[in-house]
């Protein structure tokens, strides 16, 4: 019997999942900003670079960005959310407004914890 990806690469996986969280560079809430994430195209670019290391680790039939021609409108949130839901990470999202320069501009905040 074929062993699980889960299980032939525990380690592996939580190292990918840290890297991921250390690109978020998440607040001392375990949250941060679509809009910050959706502004830094460096960040979104080492997410989309890993894809590659992911597929080692992960099955990634399930994610939508990792399918062929298949339009996501944010493959790099995709990528993460899939990835941390799959390690037992649980995403809240709410909707914020924040003040920039006197513009009010609504945005989500994604707080991300463990499930233990």
């Amino acid at each position: 019997m074929r062993v699980k990806l889960c299980d032939k690469y525990k380690i592996e996986r939580e190292d990918i999942c840290k890297k991921i969280i250390d690109i978020l560079k998440l607040d001392t809430n375990n949250a941060f900003l679509l809009s910050e994430l959706d502004e830094d195209t460096e960040k979104q670019m080492t997410i989309l670079n890993m894809k590659e290391e992911i597929q080692k680790c992960f099955a990634c039939s399930e994610i939508s960005s990792f399918k062929p021609n298949f339009e996501c409108k944010r493959p790099y949130l995709n990528v993460v959310r899939g990835i941390l839901r799959k390690q037992g990470y649980t995403f809240i999202s709410t909707d914020i407004d924040i003040k920039i320069n006197d513009v009010v501009k609504r945005t989500k905040k994604y707080i991300i914890f463990r499930n233990n």
